[in-house]
């Protein structure tokens, strides 16, 4: 089968592996990567994306590298590392250790509908807070809220806010203290 405009096969037309080569490595170095990715992540279904992204990508390799290749293994983990840190990365920038499932927020922990005492007790902590939020300047509740939900360090809010980053601290303080003091007394 020849591509239409080019008139060569599919496997000429890109210089990449060449589909024997790439399922062979796929089938010989798939169990060390999904060990890999085992070991460093907690999900395996996270595992097995980044062994089938780290397979992908070998693939997408010219076949003239494949060739040249003294160490197929350690090319591949390389790749591996990659993703890993790539993924790593993400996770960091997204806060993923901050995100509750689905299933957590709609059921509780134990898998069951939160009690009506439960819901009463949580959304009246949610509003001792927000009120708290309230009762704080302007400027002090925005650099809580770039602090704590942005992610931003001190350096950053104060660039942001056209303020010292002395600033920064004190009004940070001056929130936590008075959350602390509200919602310590709840």
């Amino acid at each position: 089968m020849t591509h239409p405009a080019t008139g060569k096969a599919p496997e000429d037309a890109l210089p990449h592996t060449d589909v024997r080569t790439t399922q062979r490595l796929a089938q010989r170095y798939r169990p060390v990567l999904l060990r890999y990715f085992s070991r460093h992540l907690t999900s395996r279904e996270d595992a097995e994306d980044l062994t089938q992204d780290a397979l992908t990508r070998l693939s997408q390799q010219p076949a003239q590298r494949l060739a040249g290749l003294v160490n197929a293994e350690a090319f591949l983990l390389r790749i591996a590392s990659n993703l890993l840190r790539d993924r790593f990365r993400r996770d960091r920038s997204h806060h993923v250790a901050y995100h509750v499932p689905i299933e957590g927020a709609i059921l509780g922990w134990r898998g069951e509908e939160p009690s009506s005492e439960r819901v009463y007790e949580d959304r009246a902590r949610l509003q001792a807070f927000l009120q708290a939020l309230d009762e704080l300047s302007p400027r002090c509740r925005s650099v809580f809220l770039l602090q704590r939900y942005d992610g931003l360090t001190y350096s950053a809010i104060a660039k942001r806010l056209g303020i010292s980053t002395s600033a920064v601290e004190k009004h940070m303080m001056r929130a936590l203290m008075h959350l602390d003091a509200t919602l310590g007394e709840a």
